[in-house]
């Protein structure tokens, strides 16, 4: 990026009068990701890895999960999208996103760490797809001004896992598009599995099922999904698999002798 266009962005960024203190509580997400991110939302000053096909949705959703709940005051926070020159603004507004609190930057060239630096001190969530590997020298400058801040510095692309110190990764598993069937129709949304892992979700982590999007393009739980079934020893005939009980204990399926199943 030229230093006039930098210089450019600092003034836009001064201008807009955005508040450069630190935040203490959470950064916001979309209410249907709140099960799955440990907190409820996002810690101020992490970074956070998105991984696995269609990381740039997730992306999407966190961006608008924060510029529709962020702000001091709930009512909307601000974003800057950094080398995703195919950030979908339409996709974003569909997904509950407010197009004028996003300061995008398409093209930061080598000058990428200056900008993320620059937009760390007045946003609330950076959405970085780095050109390159991070060096150790922008990684602890840019975590450092994360963590002062309050800004959560979100990573995809390629080098997204080459960032140390991130302590929680959203990924996508089991993607199925719907709306295709023997070769035509169009695609009318998708389901996923989105699973947090990391040191902020310790042990297994954390898993939801969600439509990202739904057919209306909004971010929202898949209700058709099921409880996982698990087998329980002894309590029913060998194989026969049943729901857990909600507080997780094993449940005891007990059935008459009568009725022919021992």
């Amino acid at each position: 990026m030229p230093e006039a266009a930098l210089r450019d962005l600092v003034t836009a960024l001064e201008s807009t009068g955005l508040d450069t203190a630190p935040r203490d509580a959470t950064v916001p997400v979309l209410p249907a990701l709140r099960t799955v991110v440990p907190g409820g939302g996002l810690r101020p000053g992490s970074v956070v890895g998105l991984d696995g096909p269609g990381a740039a949705s997730l992306g999407l959703a966190l961006v608008a999960g924060v510029s529709r709940h962020g702000g001091e005051d709930g009512t909307g926070g601000w974003c800057g999208v950094v080398g995703v020159p195919g950030f979908g603004v339409a996709a974003a507004a569909g997904m509950g996103a407010a197009p004028e609190r996003l300061l995008l930057v398409d093209e930061p060239g080598d000058r990428w760490p200056d900008v993320v630096a620059a937009l760390a001190e007045a946003v609330d969530l950076v959405l970085l797809c780095p050109p390159e590997r991070p060096g150790a020298a922008a990684v602890r400058r840019l975590s450092a001004l994360a963590r002062k801040h309050g800004c959560v510095i979100t990573l995809t692309g390629a080098f997204a896992r080459e960032w140390p110190g991130t302590r929680l990764r959203l990924r996508l598993d089991e993607v199925a598009w719907e709306g295709l069937a023997d070769g035509h129709g169009r695609l009318t949304g998708r389901r996923v599995e989105i699973v947090a892992e990391g040191r902020d979700a310790p042990g297994r982590g954390r898993r939801a099922r969600l439509w990202l999007p739904a057919p209306d393009g909004t971010v929202r739980p898949d209700e058709t999904a099921r409880p996982p079934l698990e087998l329980v020893p002894g309590a029913v005939a060998a194989g026969s698999p049943v729901h857990p009980r909600p507080d997780g204990a094993a449940p005891l399926v007990r059935v008459p002798v009568e009725e022919g199943i021992a």
